[in-house]
């Protein structure tokens, strides 16, 4: 399990509130909150435009069993007016991401920024040691970068992703902040990293006799292999503690399986 993810669950369910906001799981009454934020078109601009009624019967239904995502309620009247979530974050292991979502009548008054702030706030006070929190938005969306910007986070790194140039923001103004050097050293060699561990992985023995199906391989050959998520690309893995299996798989671009043995010689 993700660090991250298994510190989420830990700490959940949790309630925040702010001057003009409570931020509260997601509960089944907030189904068409979830459709309204999901099918308007100005909410969408930046995220692929509007969902499929599918997509939005499958997040209705996940909403409300999911770690980390709230209802930002505004406490003057009690309305649900957007959504607000931290969890893994599915570019790398470790690494926490905030997402949020307002309806446009909440646009404008500061609303998106106080959930994002009690959100960082929090993570870092139940987290202690909780790594790095990002979040990633499209270039286009100066709004949203410029909430972003307002909280003092950092601008680390530029990529596409989904069609769309995305930017990727790290939480911590200070430029020698551990977790600020962490993310920009990562987001700077990882893909030098990780061609030279495949490189390597294919050169092992042992990743070269992995067969492309791993239902072939023997239950005490199985228990060996690392369970962790690899990176990306599927190839680097981030997990630095609590390493039994001595052995590292994942996927190379092609599809082929490639290995590493946990010592340094491999």
């Amino acid at each position: 399990m993700d660090f991250v993810d298994g510190a989420l669950h830990s700490v959940w369910p949790a309630e925040l509130r702010t001057n003009r906001l409570l931020l509260r799981p997601v509960i089944p009454d907030d189904a068409d909150l979830v459709r309204e934020l999901m099918t308007d078109e100005q909410v969408r601009a930046h995220l692929g435009g509007p969902a499929s009624h599918e997509r939005v019967a499958v997040r209705q239904a996940a909403y409300p069993s999911t770690a980390g995502a709230w209802a930002v309620v505004r406490v003057t009247d009690g309305t649900a007016v957007g959504l607000a979530s931290i969890g893994p974050d599915s570019r790398c292991e470790g690494r926490a991401e905030i997402s949020y979502q307002l309806l446009p009548c909440a646009w404008g008054s500061g609303l998106g920024r106080e959930a994002v702030s009690a959100i960082v706030s929090w993570w870092t006070a139940a987290v202690p040691g909780g790594g790095p929190v990002v979040a990633v938005t499209q270039a286009a969306n100066t709004r949203s970068r410029r909430l972003l910007e307002s909280l003092g986070m950092v601008l680390l790194d530029e990529f596409d992703e989904h069609g769309a140039r995305q930017c990727l923001y790290a939480a911590g103004g200070d430029e020698d902040d551990t977790d600020v050097r962490w993310v920009r050293l990562l987001a700077s060699r990882l893909d030098e990293v990780e061609r030279r561990r495949g490189a390597q992985a294919r050169a092992t023995a042992v990743g070269e006799r992995l067969p492309d199906d791993l239902t072939a391989l023997a239950p005490e050959e199985l228990a060996r292999l690392c369970p962790a998520r690899h990176g990306a690309y599927g190839r680097v893995c981030a997990r630095v503690a609590d390493h039994s299996p001595d052995l590292h798989l994942g996927r190379a671009p092609d599809g082929a399986w490639i290995a590493w043995l946990t010592s340094r010689a491999a």
